[in-house]
Parts: C-alpha cells; structure tokens; sequence
C-alpha cells in the first residue's frame, strides 16, 4: 500500500482554505516545516499526524492516503449509487452517513451522497435533506480535484445547486444563482420558468425565448445525427421519419403567409429527405422533396430574415442576427450541398437537381 501523506497535507490544506502560513500557524510549527511536509522532504510526527487528520476532519487512514483506502471509497460511492438506482433509500441512507463518517473528505463519496439526498428529498419533500444535499454539493466543489468524472464539473454542480434552491421553495435565490451560473445561457429555460411561476412574465420572456431558440438549434442538429445513424445503420425508414418529425415541429411555429429563417433550416431537411429517397433509389419521391426544396429556398431567398422574425411564441428583447454554415443563401446552400455530395446516391440526386433548375427556366 502506498502512503500519499504528502500529497494529502497540501491537499486538504487547500481544500481547508488555508495557506502554509495559516497551517503553520495552526499547528504551531514554522512555514519551513509545513512546506518539508507537502514536499515528502520530512514526514510530521505521529502526534502532528493526529493533529492534522483533526483539523482537516478527516480519518488518519485518509490523510496517511492508502490507495487501498481510496479504492474502498470509490466502492462504497458507486454502492449508494445502485442502492439509490434500485430505490432501496433507507440503506442507502445509512450507507451515506457511514461513509460520509469515514470519508468526509472523498468527492465521490460526497457527491454520490448529495446526488442520493436530493433525490429522495425531492420525493419526500424532505427540505432538511434538500439543505443537507446543497451542503455535501457545495462541499464538493473544493474537492474537484479529485474528481474523475468528465461529465461533473463545476457548472453541472452549481446548476445542481440552483436545482436544490428551486426544490426548497427558494424562488429567489434559485434565480439568483441560476443567473450567476448562466453559462453560455444554459439556464436561461430554468431562469424564465422559476420567473414565470413567481409571476415575473416580461422579464421572464426573454430567457424563455432565448432558451427555446438553443433548443430548437439542438434539436435539428440532433435529429438530423439520429437520421444519418439510422440510415448507415440499416434503418432508412426510421432515418426519413425522424427529418419529418423535425420538419413538423418547424412547421408549428411558423407564421402562415410569413417567410422566416425556419424555411432555410427545412430547405436543409427536405434535401437530406431527398437524399435519403435517392439512395433507396425512389426517385419519384427524391424528386418531389427537392423540388419543395428549391421553391421553399427561392421564397426565402427573395425576402431573407436572419432573425427571429415571424417566429411563434418568440419574444426578442433585442433583435438577434442568425447564422449558418449551410450557405450564403438558401438556394446556394442547396445547390453546394447536392453538387459535393458524397452520399450514394448523391449522383441521381445532381440529375434530378438539373433536370428541375432545367424545367424552371
């Protein structure tokens, strides 16, 4: 078993908030001493061992660092995990607060603990295990040293804070935090929601405007991922329901009678419709998607709106310039797309796309 005593001293001691001055001082030793420390050049004392492992609140076996010790931990996070995961919350429970005992200081086990209070105060409505739950969180911040998990870092955790704020029936602060924490406008949906509930509508609007429009970006950029996996992946039928549905959710929040930028974004799905026909070989139907193509790309093209114009449901506070990488107009992002195509049936698609430019002059 290896000891990390070394590296555990200036671990917690920075987890602890403290300088080497501050634990020197604490401890009652010099700066010199605390730095041979930290640096492995001299071990403290069994007697300074103790006192650490009591200032830090941790275990002796945690702060000595046994890699063994460590690995138990991990188990005993992922353990609480499964028992949360199979609803078994009374001995997930009672393992939380066992380890929580013996490992106070292990992001793991302090995250895995936050994540199993929060869900279960939610269910019960149980305010002092969502404020128990926040607390282990904000503990977990500075432990993200530890941390190993690529998919937890600090916005996740402040967001989870939010979350919590929110569950308490802490409108205000929910807001508030959601706000300090709006990274990216990631919780502009959570923010214009909790500001609806309370009442707040105008200054709710936006965020929820805002927040829509991420969502419905994503969504195409999702759908349109689910598409091409199903159609390489021996599903094509499931790849052109998938585009339809996308083209159904866009058709919903269009104006009747308006031009808008969605009519660009369904000149993109219509041609991947059509790819989609021309590589099963169903040229009829490729040929009546692409020519919806080119009248709905011409219709954009001769009143172009690259904002959120004539948009259902979107309130802009500020008018918002959008963009694409699908071409400088409409008709040229389609005429790009079919004719450095590499799909298989990309080459029956240039035909029926020349036969179609051939008709309409």
């Amino acid at each position: 078993m290896k000891i990390l005593l070394a590296e555990n001293i200036r671990f917690f001691r920075k987890a602890s908030g403290l300088t080497q001055e501050q634990l020197a001082e604490a401890m009652d030793v010099t700066v010199g001493a605390v730095s041979k420390w930290e640096s492995g050049a001299t071990t403290p004392d069994l007697s300074s061992i103790l006192e650490l492992a009591a200032l830090f609140a941790v275990s002796v076996d945690v702060l000595l660092g046994y890699q063994l010790q460590n690995t138990d931990a991990r188990q005993l996070a992922e353990k609480i995990h499964s028992l949360m995961l199979d609803k078994s919350y009374e001995e997930a429970l009672r393992e939380s607060q066992k380890a929580l005992s013996k490992y106070p200081n292990h992001f793991d086990i302090v995250y895995r603990s936050a994540d199993l209070y929060h869900t279960v105060g939610m269910e019960r409505r149980n305010h002092e295990l969502l404020h128990q739950a926040r607390g282990l969180l904000e503990h977990s911040l500075r432990l993200l040293d530890q941390n190993t998990n690529a998919q937890i870092d600090e916005a996740v955790i402040q967001i989870q804070i939010a979350k919590l704020y929110a569950a308490a029936g802490e409108t205000d602060r929910a807001i508030a935090h959601y706000k300090k924490h709006n990274y990216a406008g990631i919780n502009n949906g959570r923010i214009g929601a909790l500001l609806s509930s309370a009442g707040c509508y105008e200054e709710a609007q936006p965020y929820l405007s805002a927040s829509a429009l991420d969502q419905i970006t994503e969504l195409i950029q999702v759908t349109t991922g689910m598409s091409a996996c199903a159609a390489q992946t021996g599903s094509p039928s499931e790849a052109f329901q998938v585009l339809s549905w996308m083209r159904q959710i866009l058709d919903g929040l269009k104006i009747p009678g308006k031009v808008c930028y969605l009519d660009k974004a369904d000149v993109f799905l219509l041609h991947l419709q059509a790819q989609l026909y021309a590589d099963a070989g169903d040229l009829p139907a490729a040929k009546d998607c692409l020519q919806k193509a080119v009248r709905t790309a011409r219709r954009f093209d001769a009143a172009p709106v690259y904002t959120m114009k004539n948009i259902r449901f979107y309130h802009e506070k500020d008018p918002l310039l959008l963009s694409d990488s699908f071409g400088e107009t409409a008709m040229q992002g389609l005429e790009n797309s079919i004719l450095h195509g590499t799909a298989e049936g990309t080459q029956i698609l240039r035909e029926i796309w020349r036969e179609i430019i051939n008709e309409s002059e």
